[in-house]
């Protein structure tokens, strides 16, 4: 028999991705604004205001290369330890959730124009 399991960090609603309320996501409200803001909850890479694609449900923008080897995301990888991908919306909340305890918030245009704090 095995031990409980952690539940998983998103789930998905009405074609819409959000915060698992289950989840160990210390800023869940937060993170859904900015999943409603930057996504409108849709998992998709588009190009950014930069000419930059941009991925997933949280919209982390790829660096100068336009790859996830140089984006915000590997930055953010390299700093937390916390390994996945930002098309995951599993691994993108559990990175915006570090990064938002880490001061890095007003990373998103989203904690800008919302005034998110």
């Amino acid at each position: 028999m095995s031990g409980p399991k952690n539940p998983p960090y998103a789930i998905l609603e009405a074609g819409k991705w959000r915060v698992n309320p289950l989840a160990a996501v210390k800023n869940a409200q937060v993170i859904n604004a900015l999943i409603r803001c930057e996504s409108q909850g849709v998992n998709i890479s588009r190009p950014d205001s930069n000419g930059r694609t941009s991925d997933g449900i949280l919209q982390f923008n790829r660096g100068p290369l336009n790859t996830l080897q140089s984006s915000t995301w590997a930055i953010f990888s390299k700093a937390s330890g916390i390994t996945g991908d930002p098309r995951i919306p599993g691994d993108a909340i559990r990175m915006a959730d570090w990064a938002i305890q880490h001061g890095l918030g007003p990373h998103w245009t989203c904690w800008c124009n919302m005034r998110l704090r």
